[in-house]
């Protein structure tokens, strides 16, 4: 198929004037650096975009072009360059670069770029203007419900972080029969003059790339079959009806401003997921509504890097076990932050504590994690973190802590927290709203927020004040490590790397030994120390295996001790949470139903004071029922 060939579009300032170059330092001065700050905008705008019903999928790529690419980019795209020295040069440089660097964000099962293409006639009762909202106006207000992006603001990012401060953006909308998919390559430089008939043409300095209407004097994206066959051409994903959504070039990824300093492709993709993860990682959990969770992929050269579950990636663990903490209702295991005047609810927190899990590094020197969690992760219902708010360490450096505020989901109040969120979306800045019920309600929060962060260590009482016998959980969770290490117990064995679901069969459904994974300080309402176990389970080929279940144990001196047993305290299992294919399943202590599926078990076991725990644990079949 030939390629049609795209058209320059500078933009002249109106009579009544335009928004120009300068219209990028409307993204303020985010906390983030612009790599963070181009990845929580755009996956915000994902999530704002997922209106379908389906799951949100993002693919992140970082990608050196090929000379056919290039030449596809060169020839057919940027043909024409703008009249303007510095935009001019700056896109030429990019296109004589060999295999030039790009990153690229899609993302799949959201709506599309649809709507009107044109900001100055909109079709009466139109209420979709997204394709204007994100490359014609700026500035555009929040059209999704209790949505992560407020200001819409994100897109200037996207320029900051090219080289050349230029995007190519391919977009096939769902459900859009005339114009199904549509492709645009923008540029944002300096104004600039020509002079014509004794008056300087004055020019904004925004550039568009697409095709030109019969006066020449607009530009519209290329549609359908061309959009097709060009997009296809530089590299753009495959798309099709069921997998409408956006894919955004960025031209020359400018990773630091301070050219001296460069890292690998490989690097910049592990920053790349350690973003995903300390900012969206309550849309990836497993206990996430499957319509609501995000699926996460970064590729490098079109080689996949495996983006870690958070549940099993410290200190991230902790935070879930904190936000399942308020997901699950349970209000004995949450705090309400409220308002008293006026009276109103502004939102739940909570609270895990557990031994300092081992870290996995992504990135070798500078990681977005902290080496010791004491920080609360603040959010509003949409559910993307805004900020951690650092508070105290534990007193026993082995020992961290994490916590979850989550704004409650009334209207008034979301509102109020989205309104003195900055352009980045990284703050909650309670002078930005003028003085009335929403800046008392944010003041409120942050101020309860701030002093729980203080105090949670201070109301960690010594796990062994003076004068008690018993030891502490540190030395609890050295005792378990050290008699696991051992191999004594039935069943239980020293800490391993964490389980993966098994696909495999066996001639009979069972469970595997069950071992040792970590220790909490408390555990839903109890208050003691809670060691977490971990098991495979697999199926046979009859996926006859129902129901888990089993015994709690001592491990003392290599004897294994009933539960049953006579003694004044006893082991006990608190609770059993099965990760299936599909989604997790929570039992009580009796058990948790496996219906068939292999997966991944976790077992909950309250520990007394004296001893450690080992675990049994059984598979049921319906002839056990």
């Amino acid at each position: 198929m030939p390629f049609p060939r795209m058209n320059l579009h500078s933009e002249q300032y109106g009579r009544s004037g335009n928004i120009g170059e300068n219209f990028r330092k409307l993204l303020g001065s985010p906390a983030l650096d612009p790599l963070q700050t181009v990845i929580r905008e755009s996956v915000q705008n994902t999530l704002d975009a997922s209106k379908l019903g389906n799951p949100p999928e993002v693919l992140i790529r970082l990608r050196h072009l090929t000379d056919g690419q290039l030449a596809v980019l060169s020839s057919k795209v940027f043909s024409d360059l703008p009249g303007e020295t510095t935009s001019r040069e700056r896109i030429a440089q990019f296109l004589d670069t060999q295999a030039p660097l790009v990153l690229e964000i899609c993302d799949f099962g959201t709506t599309g770029l649809g709507g009107p293409t044109r900001s100055d006639q909109i079709p009466i009762g139109t209420t979709e203007t997204d394709f204007i909202d994100f490359l014609r106006n700026i500035g555009s207000s929040r059209d999704t419900t209790h949505g992560g992006g407020t200001y819409g603001f994100g897109k200037v990012s996207l320029y900051a972080m090219s080289q050349c401060n230029t995007i190519l953006v391919d977009t096939y909308v769902h459900g859009d029969s005339d114009k199904t998919r549509r492709l645009m390559a923008c540029h944002v430089g300096k104004s600039f003059g020509v002079e014509q008939g004794g008056f300087e043409k004055r020019y904004t300095g925004r550039h568009w790339w697409g095709t030109l209407t019969s006066e020449g004097d607009f530009a519209e994206p290329v549609i359908n079959s061309d959009a097709t066959a060009i997009s296809e051409a530089v590299g753009f994903p495959k798309r099709s009806a069921s997998r409408s959504g956006t894919s955004i070039m960025i031209l020359g990824v400018n990773i630091h401003d301070d050219e001296s300093r460069t890292e690998s492709p490989t690097v910049i993709g592990a920053r790349i997921m350690e973003t995903l993860l300390w900012n969206f990682w309550p849309r990836m959990m497993q206990s996430t509504p499957p319509n609501r969770r995000l699926k996460c992929s970064v590729e490098v050269d079109g080689i996949p890097m495996a983006v870690p579950a958070p549940e099993q990636f410290p200190p991230l663990d902790l935070f879930c076990l904190a936000m399942d903490k308020i997901r699950s209702g349970n209000e004995a295991d949450v705090a309400q932050i409220s308002c008293q005047r006026p009276s109103k609810a502004l939102g739940k927190l909570g609270l895990q504590k557990g031994l300092r899990g081992k870290r996995t590094p992504l990135v070798g020197v500078g990681s977005i994690f902290p080496t010791l969690s004491c920080h609360i992760a603040v959010m509003r219902p949409v559910e993307l973190v805004v900020k951690y708010f650092e508070g105290e360490p534990l007193p026993d450096e082995r020992l961290e802590w994490a916590g979850v505020f989550v704004v409650d989901d009334d209207d008034e109040v979301e509102q109020a927290f989205a309104d003195a969120e900055p352009p980045a979306h990284d703050n909650w800045i309670p002078d930005n709203l003028p003085k009335g019920h929403a800046k008392t309600y944010v003041n409120v929060a942050l101020r309860e927020i701030k002093k729980t962060a203080r105090e949670v260590a201070a109301k960690s009482a010594p796990y062994n004040l003076p004068g008690e016998a018993g030891p502490s959980l540190a030395k609890v969770a050295g005792m378990i490590g050290s008699i696991l290490d051992r191999g004594l117990g039935d069943g239980a064995g020293a800490r391993r790397s964490k389980a993966r679901p098994s696909r495999k069969t066996t001639k009979r459904a069972r469970v595997s030994k069950p071992t040792f994974d970590r220790l909490l300080d408390g555990y839903g309402q109890f208050a003691g120390a809670v060691a977490v176990f971990r098991s495979d389970v697999v199926q046979d080929r009859d996926r006859s295996g129902l129901v888990v279940c089993g015994d709690a144990m001592f491990a003392i001196e290599g004897s294994n001790i009933s539960a049953d047993s006579d003694l004044p305290e006893k082991p006990e299992i608190l609770e059993y949470r099965f990760e299936g294919p599909e989604h997790l399943i929570i039992g009580d202590a009796t058990g948790v139903s496996v219906d068939g599926n292999n997966g991944t078990l976790e077992i909950y076991v309250a520990m007394p004071e004296h001893g450690a725990v080992t675990l049994r644990l059984d598979m049921l079949r319906s002839e056990d029922l």
